[in-house]
């Protein structure tokens, strides 16, 4: 039962990326209110979550016009970013996300893992794909070969540097495993961590940034950068090894999303890279 809500958030992604905005915001109607019922947010999430999508629908809409419209969304965009990073930090009051996995050790050597489904964290980037990347989002799956080829050799390229350092840095250790976990974890890094950090980082900061920055490819490979750093960044609960192999994949993260100008690259590689390291290394790292 206190799976509903998630069951909604995941019923809005599918809609924001393939249906009417009505019916997204329908599921995320769904979402919210079963999540009110069973106490997995409280009232006070709702400001929160309202605010979250007025600010970032408000600068494509109609009601923005004028000589002041620059301004408007400019602070617009910043109440969002504010929202945004505080919800994506689990730091907005009224959530009370359900924990699935707690304090389990998938090796003796590896540290303790908890896991939760994240409501605040993917509100975050359902909003963003459904009002900031709506153009793109139209087109979503309509991919040829040469995408999933970009990501293969993306994801590839990605392993071939990050594994060699997390293993003479001894952050992990080869680790072959199929916990019964799997499904779950798989469904939650796919939908809940994936898709919402790759939708922020990739599809609101880096693509701002470049519509920011002048058109030339310094500044994208500059864009690409700040993004990946502010990535890093946002990992620092698991010290400064993991800001910095959390830096080096949003360099790749990023340099597939400017390629081929579609979120779900990222994602792909995104959760390429998780699921690697779930199956065959040490989770979440060693102790």
């Amino acid at each position: 039962m206190y799976l509903i809500p998630y069951l909604f958030l995941l019923l809005s992604i599918g809609f924001a990326w393939r249906s009417a905005t009505r019916n997204a915001l329908i599921a995320i109607a769904g979402a919210v209110a079963s999540g009110l019922i069973l106490q997995i947010l409280e009232p006070l999430a709702l400001v929160g979550i309202a605010a979250l999508g007025l600010s970032i629908w408000v600068p494509h809409s109609k009601l923005i016009r004028g000589s002041t419209g620059g301004m408007s969304r400019f602070l617009s965009y910043g109440l969002f970013l504010i929202l945004a990073v505080l919800m994506l930090n689990h730091l907005a009051p009224g959530f009370n996300n359900l924990r699935m996995i707690e304090s389990l050790r998938f090796s003796e050597d590896s540290k303790p893992f908890t896991m939760y489904l994240n409501f605040d964290k993917t509100i975050v980037g359902i909003f963003i794909l459904l009002f900031f990347l709506r153009k793109r989002r139209e087109q979503s799956f309509t991919f040829k070969r040469s995408f999933y080829l970009s990501v293969g050799r993306t994801l590839i390229a990605l392993l071939s540097v990050l594994i060699p350092i997390s293993l003479l840095t001894q952050y992990v250790r080869v680790d072959l495993k199929l916990p019964d976990q799997t499904w779950i974890w798989a469904l939650n890094n796919l939908f809940f961590v994936c898709f919402a950090e790759e939708a922020f980082f990739r599809g609101f900061l880096q693509k701002g940034l470049t519509s920011l920055l002048p058109k030339t490819r310094s500044m994208s490979i500059l864009s690409v950068t700040l993004a990946a750093a502010m990535f890093g960044l946002a990992h620092f609960k698991g010290g400064a090894s993991y800001v910095l192999l959390s830096s080096i994949a949003g360099l790749f993260y990023g340099y597939i999303y400017q390629k081929t100008d579609r979120i779900e690259s990222s994602i792909l590689v995104h959760f390429g890279l998780n699921a690697i390291h779930f199956l065959f290394l040490s989770y979440p790292a060693l102790v």
